[in-house]
């Protein structure tokens, strides 16, 4: 199971807030604006969140590493 610990949870919650995007008024009936990819490395986990407009953040938690 692939989870966001708080570091990564709340690196999401300001980019979100600040993400100026118009997906953000109406993005379907069940969502899917944001994409969220796992990337397992040897180290650790690599995790992106691609928005539906195109803009991503890796919000890994390297440190955690």
């Amino acid at each position: 199971m692939f989870d966001l610990d708080k570091e990564e949870l709340k690196k999401l919650q300001e980019w979100d807030e600040a993400h100026d995007c118009d997906l953000k008024i109406y993005s379907g009936a069940i969502g899917g604006r944001l994409t969220y990819t796992f990337t397992p490395t040897g180290l650790g986990c690599i995790v992106k969140i691609i928005c539906g407009c195109g803009e991503e953040i890796d919000v890994t938690d390297y440190k955690s590493w």
